[in-house]
């Protein structure tokens, strides 16, 4: 029994080395399908590679252990910059192997940044210009040390964008506000009108009502769900009519 426990694990060295074998070098054509093909079907958006999937990736591919994973805010939003954040994502990671005499060769640090405004983001996203652009800063810092050839993050890429926002529109009430607040209401039973007006908010266009005042609205569905019996009878009754 123990002979053959020994020829099966003797095979299953020589797989490895085979598998082995088979991983190109960074500098090979092949090597950016080789990296891609460690995504599942779930980490990539028509073709294009996840930041979340880089990350988990990364040390596999390079076969590192990333030390450093950090953002630095350089630029935050600002009605005089058209509200734009500029984020640097910097990536420090260690080879593994040498000889403890070159493990210092064996670190690398690299860099990646991302600005993001509303011209170069999606509408649902705009109002959250930081968060987006650290995810773009992490996601080309991760390529740039990936040496990946050709390839753009999924979040890097924008296709809903609203051209030329004046500035009151980029903070107003974004379509992903409005349909949670229209989801959680049908829910609980609230007439949003109501519910509105209860608040001192405008009911007459709700395109017009700010982010923030949106935002409050969430916060107070999201503590009535938590509590049905905080929910006045004066606002209940659902009505789809709202918006």
């Amino acid at each position: 029994m123990a002979k053959k426990d020994k020829v099966e694990k003797m095979e299953e060295a020589k797989m490895d080395t085979v598998e082995q074998k088979k991983i190109p070098n960074m500098t090979d054509l092949e090597w950016t399908d080789y990296v891609l093909s460690l995504l599942s079907d779930d980490e990539k958006i028509n073709g294009n590679p996840t930041t979340d999937g880089l990350r988990r990736v990364f040390e596999i591919a390079l076969n590192c252990k990333v030390v450093v994973s950090s953002s630095n805010v350089v630029q935050t939003p600002d009605p005089n910059n058209e509200k734009r954040a500029t984020v640097v994502h910097t990536l420090c990671y260690h080879l593994n192997g040498g000889t403890p005499e070159t493990s210092h060769l064996n670190m690398i640090t690299v860099d990646g940044a991302a600005d993001v405004y509303w011209g170069n983001c999606d509408k649902v996203y705009r109002n959250h210009p930081v968060a987006v652009a650290e995810t773009r800063a992490e996601g080309r810092a991760l390529r740039r040390a990936l040496k990946l050839r050709k390839v753009v993050a999924a979040e890097e890429l924008a296709k809903d964008i609203e051209d030329n926002p004046d500035n009151s529109s980029v903070s107003k009430i974004s379509n992903n506000q409005i349909n949670f607040i229209d989801v959680m209401s049908q829910r609980l039973n609230i007439n949003v009108v109501k519910l509105f007006k209860n608040n001192q908010l405008p009911t007459d266009n709700i395109y017009s009502m700010s982010h923030d005042d949106a935002v409050n609205v969430i916060r107070l569905l999201s503590k009535y769900q938590q509590n049905i019996s905080e929910i006045s009878e004066d606002i209940m009754g659902y009505s789809s009519d709202w918006k």
